[in-house]
C-alpha cells in the first residue's frame, strides 16, 4: 500500500495550501518578469548581445588553427639549457592568446634534433606531437617516448631532459 505524500495530506481550501499555490506563482511571475526583461534588453539595444568575460565586447567566434602555419617567429634558449652540441634555437607560430589569462596561449613550436634541460618548467603546457621523436627523462629517472599523433602535458615545476632525437614539432596549449 503507498504512502501518501505530505503535499496530499493538505486539504486543497487550507490556509497552507493556499500559501505554497501563492508562492509558486510568484516564483513563476518571477520568472517570467526575468524572461522579459531580457527579451526587452535585446530589443532595447540590439547590437549589444553578450560580453566576454575580459569585457572585450561582442563573444568571440570560434578561432581555427592552422597546423601549417609558418614557424616565423625565432627564439633561442638561454645559456645553461641546450644539453650538448644542440644550440637552442626553435620557431614557433603563436596562433592565439588569451584576452583573458595573460600568458595562455595556443601555438605551433618546431626545432632541429637536440636535448634540453628543465630544472623548473616555467608554466603547464599541454602538447601534441605533429612530428619528430621525443624521449623524455623526469628528475626521478622516469624515461618516456613520444611519437607523432601522442599528446601529454608538461606540469608547471617539472625537471628533467627534453631529447628530440630528430627534427620535432608540436603544438602546445600554455595554461
Amino acid at each position: 500500500m503507498r504512502k501518501a505524500s505530505a503535499a496530499a495530506k493538505i486539504p486543497l481550501g487550507s490556509p497552507r495550501a493556499r500559501a505554497r499555490a501563492l508562492r509558486w506563482a510568484g516564483l513563476l511571475t518571477a520568472s517570467a518578469a526575468l524572461i522579459a526583461i531580457g527579451n526587452l534588453s535585446n530589443l532595447m539595444a540590439p547590437g549589444l548581445k553578450y560580453a566576454v568575460a575580459a569585457g572585450e565586447g561582442q563573444r568571440p567566434g570560434i578561432h581555427l588553427i592552422p597546423l601549417d602555419a609558418p614557424l616565423a617567429e625565432r627564439h633561442v634558449y638561454p645559456p645553461g639549457i641546450a644539453v650538448g652540441n644542440f644550440d637552442g634555437a626553435y620557431t614557433m607560430a603563436t596562433l592565439y592568446k588569451s584576452g583573458v589569462f595573460p600568458g595562455n596561449k595556443v601555438a605551433l613550436w618546431g626545432s632541429e634534433a637536440g636535448a634540453l634541460k628543465a630544472q623548473n618548467y616555467p608554466l603547464d603546457e599541454f602538447v601534441y606531437v605533429l612530428e619528430g621523436d621525443l624521449v623524455t627523462v623526469d628528475a626521478d629517472g622516469t624515461r618516456r617516448e613520444f611519437h607523432p599523433g601522442d599528446s601529454f602535458v608538461i606540469p608547471k615545476g617539472w625537471a628533467g631532459t627534453w631529447d628530440m632525437r630528430t627534427r620535432f614539432k608540436k603544438i602546445i596549449v600554455n595554461f
